[in-house]
Formats: structure tokens, C-alpha cells, sequence
């Protein structure tokens, strides 16, 4: 029996390949490097040159010559992993991207696809090392405060959620308003109801919500131009902070609307795999997060658009895509980020 782990993925991101675009090696990081191979490359971190490029990055080739002349092995651990994300459990392991890439912001722009898990997807092997947040022997996500998931139940509860944001037929905001609602509904649940599992898989036959405005309410704190500029102060001191958002630059529904199917792949490639499912209290923190994301997204596309001055389109998406991911996954804290989207779980609306 093989003791490999089994691997998913998004559909989306399954058959990601390097593109060499040269973002990753021209980001200005600096690069922490594994003791094995300080001596092959010449110290505990690699500092990027003035030009924000790392010293082994070749810009006529567009290739890591470290890469190019000793393989992955050659690597220090970030720039093996990068873009990769993962979760590792006790389900197998779930790979996501940052789509600071723009190979993999392309993967959810550039395609109709509507996004679904698979397993063993071509890009991520099963004989790969994947590092991430190993959540194995850990409980499982909470519901709420004091219910815990198990494994299964929450397994169905991802999938709800992103078969929601493939449903092509309604907005972005009435695929989140229908996640809020069904989370409320999870929330209420009860051993006396039954099994988790099986209220969980209730909700995919719920076509038409409540959709409380008390439920929406409690979410408008993370939907107002402010959330942005709040999300900024998140940034540990010494890291360079995106402006803050242009109360001026503001998208029509129209505008938003060309790039609707987008954002909902974004949110759905922000839901697969989530660290924030083991650092959050409950759904309603998955929520939040989907919410704040798409949020910081509109400032992104709204900034791009106000200087560019065009409609929006995919070039404008992916861009826009790039920019959510290189705040929300390599500036903020995400401790305090999570702290503070964790607070609608104490909301007493009802």
C-alpha cells in the first residue's frame, strides 16, 4: 500500500505550469536559504539587487540559474514552494497558489471553467514535498465557538462553497449572501437534528435562502471603503504598504459585473484549501474573509481602472488579481487579521 498522501486541488489551478514571468525572482523578497545550501549559494539569505531582483535571477533568459543548473534541489524551501499553498490534514493534502504569480492569476481569469475539487491533479504530485499548515492530528474547523466540524462534514461544507461561487447564474453578491445565510443555518445546528454531514449536504438543495438583512448587516463592516485601509494597518512595520484606497475610484455594478465571474473564481480559489478554516472561530470568519476579499479586490480593479481609463478586462483582472493576493497573503498579519475578521462570530443579530 503506498503511504503517499492523496493531493487535491482546484480544477482551476490542476494543471499549473511555470511560465517564467520572472514576478516571483523580481518581487525585491528576501530569501531565507536552509543550511545545506548556504554553501552552494553564499549565505543564510539572498538580498535582492537594487532593481528588487534576486542576484541569481537571469533577465535574458528569464530563468534562476540556481534552478536552471541544479534543479529543485538546489533551491532554498521558498522558492521550491512558491506559489504553492498548502494544507495538510488528515484527509491528504490541498494545494492552492498565490496569484501574486501571474501564471496563476491567469489560471482563474482567463478561463469559464467553473471551479471544482479534484484529486490528483497533474501539476501537484502525490511524490512532491509540500510544506504549509499541518493541521494533521489537529481538531477539525469550528462551525461556531463551541461546535466543532468533522472531517467530513467540513469537507462537504468547501465544496458547498465553491460549487456556490461556480453557479454562473447569480452575482458574486448573491453567492456570498447565500453563503451568510447557509452558515446561520449551520450555525443552529444540533445533535438532536442529526448528523453534521448530512445538514451540511441539505444545504446544496436550498435554492432560495432568507437572506436576513440582519445576517447582511452583520457583514458590512468588511464592505465599506474603510475595510481596505483597515486591512493595511494588518502590514508589519518595514514592509511597503499599497496606498490607501481612492474614496474617489469607486466601480459601477456595471464594471463589476464584467469581471463577476472572476472574482467568483478568485473567492472560490481563496476558499479551497484555507488555512483560515484552522485559525478562524467559525463559518461566519469564512465568510467575513470571502467578504473582506472580494472587497480588496474592487479597491484593486477600481485603482487600475481610475489610471488606466478603460473598461474592465481580463489584462485589468489579472492585475487586479496579483495585487489582492501580494496584500492578503505575503503583507498582512494574518494573526491579526484573522483576530479581527473572528469578531462576527460574537454578533448577537439575529
Amino acid at each position: 500500500m503506498s503511504d503517499r498522501p492523496r493531493v487535491f486541488a482546484l480544477n482551476l489551478h490542476a494543471n499549473y505550469a511555470c511560465r517564467h514571468s520572472g514576478a516571483c525572482c523580481t518581487a525585491g523578497w528576501v530569501i531565507p536559504v536552509e543550511p545545506d545550501r548556504r554553501p552552494r549559494l553564499g549565505g543564510e539569505v539572498l538580498l535582492p539587487d537594487a532593481h528588487g531582483a534576486c542576484v541569481f535571477y537571469d533577465r535574458p533568459s528569464k530563468l534562476c540559474t540556481v534552478h536552471r543548473d541544479y534543479g529543485d534541489i538546489g533551491l532554498p524551501d521558498s522558492c521550491f514552494h512558491f506559489p504553492r499553498r498548502a494544507l495538510v490534514d488528515d484527509r491528504g493534502v490541498f494545494v492552492t497558489l498565490s496569484h501574486f504569480c501571474p501564471t496563476a492569476a491567469a489560471l482563474v481569469v482567463s478561463t469559464t471553467e467553473r471551479p471544482a475539487i479534484v484529486e490528483a491533479p497533474p501539476a501537484f504530485p502525490a511524490s512532491r514535498r509540500y510544506d504549509g499548515l499541518d493541521g494533521r492530528g489537529a481538531w477539525p474547523p469550528l462551525v461556531r465557538p463551541n461546535l466543532l466540524f468533522d472531517l467530513a462534514s467540513y469537507t462537504r461544507w468547501e465544496s458547498y462553497v465553491i460549487d456556490t461561487l461556480g453557479d454562473s447564474d447569480v452575482s458574486t453578491a448573491v453567492a456570498v449572501a447565500r453563503l451568510a445565510d447557509a452558515a446561520e443555518l449551520l450555525r443552529m445546528w444540533t445533535p438532536a437534528m442529526g448528523s453534521l454531514e448530512d445538514a451540511v449536504a441539505a444545504l446544496t438543495v436550498r435554492e432560495d435562502l432568507s437572506r436576513s438583512p440582519a445576517i447582511h448587516n452583520r457583514y458590512s463592516r468588511f464592505q465599506m471603503a474603510e475595510t481596505y485601509n483597515h486591512i493595511l494597518e494588518f502590514i508589519p512595520d518595514g514592509l511597503r504598504r499599497p496606498p490607501p484606497a481612492n474614496r474617489e475610484a469607486s466601480l459601477s455594478d456595471w464594471d463589476w459585473a464584467q469581471g463577476g465571474g472572476a472574482a467568483k473564481r478568485y473567492l472560490a480559489a481563496k476558499a479551497f484549501g484555507s488555512w483560515a478554516a484552522y485559525e478562524a472561530r467559525g463559518v461566519r470568519t469564512l465568510v467575513a474573509e470571502l467578504i473582506a476579499t472580494e472587497l480588496v479586490l474592487k479597491v484593486e480593479v477600481a485603482r487600475i481602472k481610475s489610471q488606466r481609463s478603460t473598461c474592465v478586462d481580463e489584462a485589468m483582472m489579472i492585475d487586479a488579481v496579483r495585487a489582492a493576493d501580494w496584500l492578503l497573503v505575503h503583507l498582512v498579519d494574518r494573526t491579526q487579521m484573522m483576530r479581527w475578521l473572528g469578531q462576527v462570530e460574537d454578533d448577537q443579530r439575529s
